[in-house]
């Protein structure tokens, strides 16, 4: 009988010698075994250790369920690219997927926040909401309500989005407050992009800072600008941007709607 001692499992091992077996092979094997043992052990220990960071940030943050195969490439698109643009219709989950990607990876450490930028409608006349009574988080409330709508779908805690707000952890911006600022170690989503001239897209993508990432979201069929002028800034974005290098554009289609299933007949009869 031979008597082995495995280093790296701190196991004691008998093995009983056979012609049919190498002792040297066996030996290698159970290493191997012990070393997948203690490596599965520390990815779980990992885990934990991320969930409790995250519970202790607030930032109990569901892993990502993808309803479309899309989804999961725009998800996979923000993760190799510095600027993403999705466009598409309404009700794909566009929005839903940016915020989600970006609280994730605040609750991973690899952002400080989110930044999420809107304009007011009519944004080609620089119409801010200052005649709005109530002070900037009350005038800026209608604006930001897709990230109220969708943070119950993406943290399991209740009382997330008053947390997430009051910290900053998610910061609104308005087009007309983001000139001159440097926004480092964050995930920027440019809402409702079709309503931006190509200026006010280009004073965006120059506010990308050290370690962040940008991604431009809109459906250029629900402009208020023409679509079919260049004035349109998401439509001039896609045409100037395609194929650069840190670019990636994802378009979604009808059959990706999950907001709701009628809204695809009700956009076939507006096609019409």
């Amino acid at each position: 009988m031979a008597r082995l001692f495995l280093e790296g499992g701190g196991v004691n091992v008998n093995l009983i010698e056979h012609e049919e077996y190498d002792v040297s092979t066996v030996a290698t094997t159970l290493y191997t075994m012990l070393s997948s043992k203690e490596k599965r052990k520390s990815r779980r220990a990992d885990a934990t250790k991320m969930m409790e960071q995250t519970y202790s940030k607030g930032m109990d943050v569901q892993s990502p369920k993808f309803l479309t195969w899309r989804q999961e490439e725009l998800w996979n698109c923000f993760q190799k690219n510095t600027v993403t643009l999705a466009h598409g219709c309404a009700g794909t989950g566009k929005t839903l997927i940016a915020l989600h990607y970006g609280l994730f990876q605040i609750a991973s450490g690899n952002y400080d926040k989110v930044y999420y930028v809107r304009s007011d409608v009519g944004v080609e006349f620089q119409r801010g909401r200052g005649a709005l009574p109530g002070d900037l988080s009350e005038k800026i409330a209608p604006l930001i309500a897709p990230v109220l709508d969708n943070l119950p779908c993406i943290m399991r805690s209740q009382g997330a989005a008053e947390y997430l707000l009051n910290k900053k952890i998610i910061e609104p911006v308005l087009l007309e407050d983001i000139r001159g600022r440097s926004l480092n170690e964050a995930f920027i989503i440019v809402d409702e992009a079709q309503n931006f001239l190509p200026s006010h897209i280009k004073t965006c993508l120059s506010r990308v800072g050290k370690d962040s990432k940008i991604c431009l979201i809109g459906d250029t069929k629900q402009t208020d600008l023409d679509v079919f002028r260049r004035e349109n800034g998401l439509v001039d974005a896609i045409y100037r941007l395609r194929n650069l290098d840190e670019v990636g554009v994802v378009e979604f289609e009808k059959e990706d709607i999950v907001r709701n299933s009628v809204i695809s007949h009700i956009l076939d009869r507006y096609d019409d």
